[in-house]
């Protein structure tokens, strides 16, 4: 019989926001690009553009380079000079990430809990590299960091899951997940027997479609209650 339990996490908007950080380098590396070869282009339709490229990308396993180099291509076609821009994008985000990341509040005082209380807890986020690491070394984030695009596997599939059960040496019953999103976090942690904790902080409805999370918080600073009343709770 075990009671010890861990936690996963998502970042973009549960541990962390980037205030559209990809979207602003990008459109500010197009506006670069587009002067250098005096070209014109609509910005009211790039930045239109840019929203879909980046929902794309997400829904995607493609990587981000192809999205950003399509990007540029449509508005500024300069042959080689588009994949020259396109190549610096990563490092150019990453560069500005510290004017944009932003703890989300409690968020590091229920991670400093965690420790306290001898939870340990890892974050599972989709995404890419550095980026997401750096994301969650700007809000002091102490624990392993497994990003979709290092470990080839996306929320909501079993396989990023896994990583998890893998790392904390737990079945998937002992791991709590938190996450803002409803499909890829919470049904993704249940349909594999996570116990799934969505944290509605943005008072969204919850798809009537979807199971139901185990647990709801409006606040970071809840959870630390929700795991000490379930830690008891014995698994075969």
């Amino acid at each position: 019989m075990s009671t010890a339990i861990a936690v996963g996490f998502d970042f973009d908007h549960t541990l962390g926001i980037d205030n559209k950080l990809e979207r602003t380098v990008a459109l500010a590396l197009l506006a670069d690009l587009a002067a250098k070869n005096g070209l014109a282009y609509s910005v009211a339709d790039a930045e239109v553009a840019i929203d879909e490229v980046l929902r794309s990308y997400r829904e995607s396993d493609r990587s981000i380079d192809s999205f950003i180099a399509g990007f540029f291509e449509r508005f500024a076609p300069a042959g080689a000079a588009v994949m020259d821009e396109a190549s610096g994008f990563r490092e150019a985000v990453v560069a500005a990430a510290p004017n944009h990341i932003e703890a989300l509040p409690g968020a590091q005082e229920t991670l400093a809990e965690l420790e306290r209380l001898g939870i340990p807890y890892a974050l599972l986020t989709n995404g890419w590299s550095p980026l997401q690491e750096e994301k969650a070394r700007l809000i002091g984030f102490r624990g392993p960091v497994f990003v979709s695009e290092r470990i080839a596997a996306r929320k909501p599939s079993r396989e990023a899951f896994a990583m998890l059960a893998k790392h904390f040496e737990l079945p998937f019953e002992r791991i709590w997940y938190v996450g803002d999103d409803p499909a890829i976090d919470c049904a993704g942690a249940r349909n594999v027997g996570l116990t799934a904790v969505w944290f509605d902080w943005e008072s969204r409805p919850y798809p009537a479609e979807l199971a139901p999370p185990d647990h709801v918080i409006h606040a970071l600073e809840q959870l630390p209650g929700l795991l000490i009343a379930n830690r008891g709770a014995p698994c075969a």
